[in-house]
């Protein structure tokens, strides 16, 4: 996994960062709506030799039906199988003849269509566009083929058990805690007029974004926006509201037998979602742990201890909740003392505030990592749909800048006592069964060690953080279990 792979809304807190001319790049981000809702979003960037544009929708997998989980990722799958206007082989030859890269993505949160063209063709770009969200026929046939299709990828998935498992933990059958894609019994239930429903139901106008950045103006944009969207009308919208969200913060341990020379291992922890105040801190620390060749576990696992080549940390935010996570590939016979230098990190975290040097040098080189990772027009119209849709249009992209450089030593050592308590770490382990049994016993048998708290003083800052996040009904104790 990438080192510090943060979740797309983190990204646009550090595309904002990254740049120099970040103030320049969005202080031309302008905004409008037509009639019927769809926010029109344009980053001007004169000199651009393409256009990017992100469509996005309000919805994902979290919108599925309990019974048909699945159902949003096969719409989306079958959104370019042919509309109104083009059949699906049509559809495909055009996209190929405008060229570009054409990407269709279902999140637990969202929908999203993005195209990357030249100037001159954004104008056929978007008429495409507008057709394929406004008026797609799902044909039968391949309603049926894309379904078996996803059916037939989830054997594939085994080698992900890992991290299913951690959202199935973590959300139990809740709409976090299923993949994105469904599972096979939950496909098998969905027909052609369930994906006909669900597009009618979810895919409006006033829940819509559409987002370009390049050497185009609002102006230009809106033109086009209105005459190919700006007759698009959805049928009466009915109540709905997301289902409570349900988290279980239990340790446990998970060892997947793998024919693997070293353990890769992860640990887990439930975040902060994606519009939380904690969440620039989150990511701050997610660094300061494992994002880059100057931080701790990075110099205290590889550089000190040569124990690992490789460690990462990834603070993955969602519009509910959160995962953050700690990973590594490690000798099976220094599998426990790694775990056990990480935990000492994390404790040490809560104790002790980062230091001022640590914190700058931090968010430099986020600035960076990013300035080299968010230079594509691609990025900037996603970050716009994104940011856009997480803060339901009421924060311009300067408040996530200034939240972000505003984040204190004292909110990187709040966010470690509430959210990364090392008694309620979920921990998977891939690698051969025998190895960390022989070498991690406990691991093995499903239990968490007796981590070494460094002092008193840390055990009570776990003890006030776990109150803060565990149920009377949690247990206390550090001993988890396989799944069943």
């Amino acid at each position: 996994m990438k080192q510090s792979r943060l979740s797309f809304l983190i990204v646009g807190f550090l595309v904002l960062l990254a740049w120099p001319s970040a103030g320049r790049a969005f202080h031309t981000w302008k905004k409008e709506r037509l009639a019927n809702g769809l926010t029109v979003l344009v980053v001007e960037k004169p000199g651009a030799p393409v256009v990017s544009v992100t469509l996005l929708v309000t919805h994902g997998a979290t919108n599925d039906p309990p019974e048909k989980r699945g159902l949003a990722s096969l719409t989306g799958r079958l959104l370019t199988a042919g509309a109104s206007q083009r059949s699906g082989e049509q559809m495909t030859e055009r996209i190929a003849a405008l060229g570009g890269e054409f990407v269709a993505d279902v999140s637990f949160d969202s929908t999203t269509l993005d195209w990357t063209v030249l100037k001159e063709d954004l104008t056929p770009a978007l008429a495409l566009l507008a057709d394929v969200v406004q008026h797609p026929v799902f044909p039968p046939a391949e309603v049926e083929r894309e379904r078996k299709a996803m059916m037939a990828e989830h054997p594939a998935k085994a080698e992900e058990a890992p991290t299913a498992f951690l959202l199935r933990h973590f959300f139990g059958a809740g709409s976090y805690g299923v993949p994105v894609s469904g599972e096979a019994a939950s496909l098998t239930r969905i027909k052609r007029q369930d994906v006909v429903q669900f597009h009618r139901r979810t895919y409006r106008p006033e829940e819509t974004i559409l987002a370009t950045a390049g050497a185009v103006t609002l102006e230009e944009v809106m033109t086009l926006a209105k005459k190919y969207f700006g007759d698009w009308s959805a049928s009466e919208k009915t109540t709905e509201s997301l289902p409570t969200l349900s988290v279980k913060k239990e340790p446990a341990v998970l060892v997947a037998n793998r024919p693997l020379a070293q353990a890769t291992v992860r640990l887990a922890f439930v975040g902060a979602p994606e519009a939380s105040p904690d969440t620039p801190a989150l990511v701050l620390l997610s660094y300061v742990l494992a994002g880059s060749a100057e931080s701790r576990l990075e110099q205290k696992l590889r550089e000190q201890k040569a124990w690992v080549y490789d460690v990462w940390s990834d603070a993955e935010s969602f519009r509910q909740t959160a995962l953050f996570s700690i990973g590594m590939s490690v000798p099976y016979e220094v599998l426990l003392p790694a775990l056990e230098e990480t935990i000492r990190e994390l404790t040490r975290l809560q104790a002790e505030p980062v230091s001022a040097a640590e914190l700058a040098r931090a968010k430099q080189e986020l600035a960076t990592r990013f300035y080299f990772e968010t230079e594509q027009v691609r990025d900037i119209s996603r970050f716009a749909a994104k940011h856009e849709a997480s803060t339901h249009g009421r924060e311009p992209p300067d408040h996530a800048l200034d939240a972000l450089r505003s984040v204190t030593a004292d909110a990187v050592q709040r966010v470690a006592r509430i959210y990364l308590g090392p008694r309620q770490v979920v921990v998977t382990v891939l690698g051969d069964s025998q190895a960390v049994g022989k070498y991690a016993p406990s691991l093995a048998q499903g239990k968490l060690p007796s981590w070494p708290l460094q002092s008193e003083a840390n055990e009570q800052h776990a003890t006030e953080a776990r109150s803060s996040w565990m149920t009377p009904e949690e247990p206390s104790g550090a001993q988890g279990g396989n799944p069943q």
